[in-house]
């Protein structure tokens, strides 16, 4: 089953990726291949081989790296955080407005994992999904303000919230390097 895997860094049924991370062998893992395509860096360094590479470590009865757990910790800057921002700025203006109820608070919309994933996507793979990630952050926030797909060009505006967010997060990471 490991051998029907067709990655180049499967190598005789172990990921070089995550065994040079773990300076141990690390098996293929199905799970673990589908989850690493999906990621910001796919069939890299990335935080799936980076826990592989952990929990082989641990395994054979060795401590993880620092640099290892350091790599399994999603970034918490990014475009997701900057969206977030220009969203909670937009709440406190709609609530001065009385009309705050218009967007769901970020602990009952179920934002968090599309802020997460945002972040670590970066800017130029979120500007690329603009229209699905509008797409699912408005599916979300219709579970909650139904009224809310009565809006004319509530889409667009989402849509350029996220240009806007990923625009911050570009001007941010220039002025920090």
């Amino acid at each position: 089953m490991s051998n029907s895997i067709v990655c180049p860094h499967n190598m005789e049924g172990y990921c070089q990726i995550s065994s040079d991370l773990a300076q141990v062998p690390v098996p293929i893992a199905q799970d673990a291949c589908a989850a690493c395509i999906q990621q910001s860096t796919p069939r890299a360094k990335n935080s799936v081989t980076c826990s592989k590479a952990i929990q082989y470590r641990t395994l054979v009865g060795m401590l993880p790296t620092p640099e290892l757990l350091e790599c399994i910790k999603p970034p918490t800057q990014g475009v997701g955080t900057e969206l977030e921002l220009l969203i909670e700025k937009t709440r406190r203006t709609l609530n001065w407005l009385c009309l705050g109820w218009l967007i769901p608070d970020k602990f009952t919309c179920g934002c968090h994992s599309t802020k997460s994933r945002m972040n670590e996507m970066g800017v130029r793979k979120c500007l690329r999904n603009n229209e699905t990630l509008s797409a699912e952050i408005l599916t979300r926030w219709i579970v909650h303000v139904p009224p809310i797909r009565f809006i004319p060009f509530v889409l667009t505006i989402i849509g350029f919230y996220v240009l806007r967010a990923a625009y911050n997060a570009e001007s941010k990471e220039k002025l920090h390097g």
